[in-house]
């Protein structure tokens, strides 16, 4: 979420005017933080339909001090591996920590390159160690993305406690306070 808004536009809402779209939004952070970041619409994604409720609940009703309303999210039932479901329209696909197995890798990258086809930016992030990142690389290329590949950033440890079933036992991305936590971003921009 953090680089979404530092790399994508500048001043205090960096997505103003640009609808963003979050494949597999878990918790939301990425959507919460477009919105936040000026976007006229966002869409969060996930299988699951748990999530989606929690991420309307907290658009709806939490932070109501902000400046910036959240409440320009939608969500949207879409699981990432039935490819005869079509993305949404976005001008920038996000997809962040869902390369948890081989299959959800293969397809991400089949879902990347849809998005790049329909004109979209594509934001790739991936915490260390995830098992399906290979198979993403791997499929990415034979799908005729040779050039593209993860670059190393800094990120930050969410702090405080988290339920097992959202960061896992082992989960390096959790820490009592903030650490500086190495994470994987792929920037893909459409060949116009």
């Amino acid at each position: 979420s953090e680089y979404l808004l530092k790399n994508t536009g500048e001043g205090p809402q960096p997505l103003k005017g640009l609808t963003v779209l979050e494949l597999g939004a878990g918790t939301g952070l990425v959507s919460i933080s477009a919105a936040l970041g000026g976007a006229n619409r966002v869409i969060a994604t996930d299988y699951e339909d748990i999530p989606l409720a929690l991420l309307s609940y907290a658009a709806e009703y939490l932070n109501p001090t902000s400046a910036v309303p959240i409440k320009t999210i939608e969500t949207s039932n879409l699981d990432m591996c039935a490819f005869g479901d079509p993305l949404p329209e976005a001008d920038i696909v996000v997809c962040a920590d869902v390369m948890y197995e081989p299959k959800t890798g293969k397809a991400v990258a089949v879902r990347v390159v849809e998005a790049l086809e329909r004109g979209s930016r594509v934001l790739v992030g991936d915490s260390p160690g995830r098992a399906g990142r290979p198979a993403f690389m791997e499929e990415l290329r034979r799908l005729g993305v040779a050039d593209a590949a993860f670059v190393e950033k800094v990120g930050r440890t969410c702090s405080g406690s988290r339920h097992e079933l959202i960061c896992g036992k082992e989960s390096r991305s959790v820490s009592e306070t903030p650490e500086e936590l190495e994470v994987a971003v792929m920037d893909l921009v459409p060949d116009r």
